[in-house]
C-alpha cells in the first residue's frame, strides 16, 4: 500500500511511501498507515514532525506491478 503525504496548506506532496502491514484476518486501520509512512517521513527529514497536524495522508493501492515496487 501507499501512502502520500502532502502539505494541507498547498496540496504539495511531499512524499510517498510504501508501507507493508500485517493484520490478523483483516486489515490494519489505515491510521496505522499513516503512522508508519509518517515516521518514515520523519527520518526523511521532509516534514516538520512537530506539527503533523500540517499535513494531509492518503491511502493510493498501487495499480501495476510496478508500481508497488518504486
Amino acid at each position: 500500500m501507499n501512502v502520500i503525504i502532502s502539505e494541507r496548506a498547498t496540496r504539495e506532496v511531499i512524499g510517498r511511501y510504501e508501507v507493508h502491514l500485517a493484520g490478523e484476518g483483516k486489515a490494519p486501520p489505515d491510521e496505522e498507515y499513516f503512522d508508519d509512512a509518517w515516521q518514515k517521513a520523519i527520518a526523511d527529514r521532509v516534514v516538520d514532525a512537530a506539527h503533523r497536524e500540517l499535513y494531509d495522508f492518503e491511502m493510493q493501492r498501487p495499480k501495476t506491478l510496478y508500481e508497488s515496487s518504486v
